[in-house]
């Protein structure tokens, strides 16, 4: 039989795993099933009106707990909206853990809605960059 499993699911037991209470979002295609897997769980999703809301927010948490402060956006103009505070957290060496949507594999580098190189855009910004492709 098929498994009921997806990867959102995988994404979010890992963080329950790390003890995260929230994930700061602006929900997207893209990154639906993380968001979906993280309620079953009982992580809190929090959606905002604009990306960088929910960077500065997954910020915001980790500089009051002292934990990883996790904000999850969609694709291209999702994760370049990020870019001011994922730089603020980078200046203030504050833990926070991006994660971003992306085109479909199939279709990297032919031109797709909203498929630009973010891994280009993030390296000079974020400690660790990773594309998942399986």
């Amino acid at each position: 039989p098929a498994s009921q499993r997806h990867g959102g699911d995988l994404v979010a037991q890992v963080l329950k795993a790390h003890d995260i209470k929230f994930v700061f979002t602006l929900c997207g295609g893209h990154i639906s099933p993380i968001l979906v897997g993280c309620e079953k769980l009982g992580i809190r999703v929090v959606d905002t009106r604009h990306e960088v809301t929910a960077a500065f927010a997954a910020d915001a948490v980790a500089r009051v707990s002292g934990t990883v402060g996790v904000v999850c956006v969609t694709a291209g103009p999702g994760l370049t909206n990020t870019v001011t505070a994922i730089k603020n957290a980078q200046m203030a060496e504050t833990p926070v853990l991006l994660l971003g949507g992306a085109a479909a594999t199939l279709l990297r580098g032919r031109g797709s809605l909203q498929d630009i190189d973010q891994m280009a855009l993030f390296k000079p910004l974020c400690k660790f960059c990773a594309r998942i492709t399986r």
